[in-house]
């Protein structure tokens, strides 16, 4: 496919803007939240994007790309919004049993509604996303009927073509997950459809077992644009269905689909159809000619609010520039203990795995807890730093993002403050924390590390994460893995040089050398020591939390010897390893636990506050 430059717009790679993007602006409707992404381009053009997202752990994997398009989007004067299905991401969550297909379909029509008001009456193009595209495809006509300017454009990006084959496909991807993250079989979610953490509702997955988006009735005066993987056939069966029916359909290879989807922490973006996709839709935009209005601009708002009975979330912009997103979850009633900043995951949105921190946010503003959860720049919905690598895990740069959080705590008068992190977020939270004396306490959920050594490559070390000593030793003498040994599936020299590194370590931590044989290594180990120093001579509340056999323990045990036992000279932390427990911490009764601990801290460091009667800003 040629170029934008060939056609309509700008050069893609000519796009990066030497300016700090802001966020999307949030905005509310039919009991979920939305961005609205404005047109800021050179020139405004007669059409805006809906972006009608995927589920679950594809829709994790996705939602980068849908900001990253609506960026590119909003760069050639064309506007967009993109959501959740209630039950999903932040949307509110209905009764057991109440959410159906039916309810996301109107979910999707309430959001076109929305975007053609903001938008100012311009024909929209629908930009779905495997079910989201599949949902798109079969509510094309309805939503177009009656409508003076109607669809003008649809792109299925990795279509679904039949519901029950999708489910069967889910449930081996959530196998697959589970078996990655060495999750016990007795604790895996059964008897619902669900991947990721993500749980399907039943109205919906009912619905889709007997669903076949083949048979649709394509609307026939639309231009369809079909991403399709090439290695499933499904996708081109399915886009050549609805060119039989009359459908006028184009038809473009899925590049980089399966890196993007591997898993959320080292994912690729797909940057090759990303632009293929964005210099369709310029072009048929570019097609109908100039607006009759003016391009729609950003308007200034810069929150958004949902109401439940126990807590009321508001979607905001925030940081210099507007640069950053979040949502902040506040009691209904009179707030009690710290605030807590939930940080987040690797490059997970901040919702969470499996909507853990949308749930935790939730369960405590049912205590009076009030709590914030952000994405931070490049990851999610906040858009990169001018400048600044691609890379920004582990990154220095990101205390800038943690700091904006800790500035809006202290203009709305939130504080005191506790952070809650997991794996790198926890890393963060700690190390923002040595920095930051508005942060009160920290509850670290299998923190990997407590010191990145600048010289380490994080791209490498994602990719390369060695398993603990303990989860070697019990999976090499399991049925499943000599069969995956036999099927080839293993690397078996990542493996072998993993399983070294790792049962190295646990001989020189044993006898005490492992800190002292390198120059490197008597850095991190003073780096470490000295941080834990400066946080219990401020006070800090530090409650650290590990699976059994996770990896993050050999670190712990590398600088505070076998079991973490000289961690005890420090009265300021406290240590539990919870049996069975997966990294993400994905069983109910993990879930529980974490809450619990957090709940804890934040009622001791807001108890200890000189400011004892928090000010509420419900």
């Amino acid at each position: 496919m040629a170029s934008i430059a060939d056609r309509a717009g700008l050069v893609f790679g000519a796009r990066q803007d030497p300016r700090q993007k802001s966020a999307a602006a949030p905005v509310s409707f039919a009991g979920t939240f939305g961005l609205l992404q404005a047109a800021d381009g050179l020139s405004s053009r007669n059409a805006a994007v809906l972006f009608v997202p995927p589920w679950g752990f594809e829709e994790m994997c996705t939602h980068k790309l849908f900001r990253i398009m609506a960026e590119e989007l909003a760069a050639d004067g064309i506007a967009s919004l993109r959501f959740d299905y209630p039950g999903t991401g932040d949307a509110l969550d209905e009764p057991k049993g109440a959410i159906t297909l039916e309810i996301w379909q109107e979910t999707v029509t309430a959001a076109l509604t929305l975007l053609r008001e903001k938008a100012g009456g311009v024909p929209v193009m629908l930009v779905g996303h495997g079910l989201g595209a599949s949902l798109a495809l079969q509510m094309a006509q309805a939503l177009d009927a009656g409508q003076e300017s109607g669809l003008c454009g649809l792109v299925a990006m990795a279509p679904v073509s039949s519901g029950r084959s999708y489910l069967r496909e889910l449930q081996f991807w959530a196998q697959v997950i589970d078996d990655g993250l060495s999750l016990d079989p007795a604790l895996r979610l059964r008897g619902v459809t669900a991947i990721g953490g993500h749980i399907m509702p039943e109205g919906v997955a009912s619905v889709l077992k007997k669903s076949d988006f083949a048979s649709a009735v394509p609307h026939p005066s639309l231009p369809h644009l079909f991403v399709n993987r090439s290695e499933r056939p499904s996708d081109k069966l399915l886009a050549e269905a609805m060119a039989a029916k009359g459908a006028r359909v184009e038809m473009i290879d899925y590049t980089g689909f399966d890196a993007m989807v591997a898993q959320p922490s080292v994912a690729q973006m797909p940057m090759a159809t990303v632009e293929a996709v964005v210099s369709w839709v310029v072009c048929r935009a570019a097609a109908l000619g100039k607006p009759d209005s003016g391009m729609v601009s950003d308007d200034g708002q810069d929150s958004a609010s949902l109401e439940a009975d126990e807590f009321r979330e508001t979607a905001m912009r925030f940081g210099r520039d507007k640069r950053l997103y979040g949502i902040l979850c506040e009691p209904r009633t009179e707030r009690r203990g710290a605030v807590v900043l939930l940080v987040g995951t690797a490059y997970d949105r901040h919702a969470g795995w499996g909507r853990a921190n949308v749930a935790m946010a939730r369960r405590l503003a049912e205590v009076g807890i009030a709590s914030f959860r952000f994405d931070a720049a490049n990851v999610g919905d906040s858009p990169p730093v001018p400048g600044l690598p691609e890379q920004v895990l582990y990154a220095e740069t990101q205390y800038d993002d943690v700091e904006a959080a800790l500035n809006m705590f202290e203009a709305r008068h939130l504080l005191p403050a506790v952070a809650a992190g997991r794996c790198s977020g926890g890393y963060l939270a700690f190390s923002s924390c040595t920095k930051d004396h508005r942060l009160a306490g920290l509850c670290l959920a299998n923190a990997y590390a407590f010191y990145w050594d600048p010289a380490c490559d994080v791209d490498v070390a994602l990719r390369v994460v060695p398993r603990s000593l303990d989860t070697y030793t019990k999976l090499i003498f399991t049925g499943s893995t000599f069969r995956r040994l036999l099927r080839r599936e293993v690397d078996v020299k990542n493996a072998a040089r993993n399983f070294g590194r790792v049962m190295t370590g646990r001989i020189l931590n044993g006898l005490q050398f492992g800190n002292w044989l390198t120059a490197r290594a008597r850095v991190n180990h003073a780096q470490v020591r000295a941080a834990f120093a400066r946080l219990a001579k401020r006070k800090v509340k530090i409650t650290l939390l590990y699976s059994e056999n996770d990896i993050g323990l050999e670190h712990v045990y590398q600088h505070f010897g076998s079991n973490g036992r000289r961690l005890a000279r420090y009265s300021n932390v406290k240590m539990a390893v919870l049996p069975g427990m997966d990294h993400n911490l994905s069983p109910a009764s993990a879930q529980q636990r974490y809450f619990e601990e957090i709940r804890n801290l934040a009622f001791s460091v807001g108890s200890c506050a000189s400011d004892a009667k928090p000010k509420s800003t419900a």
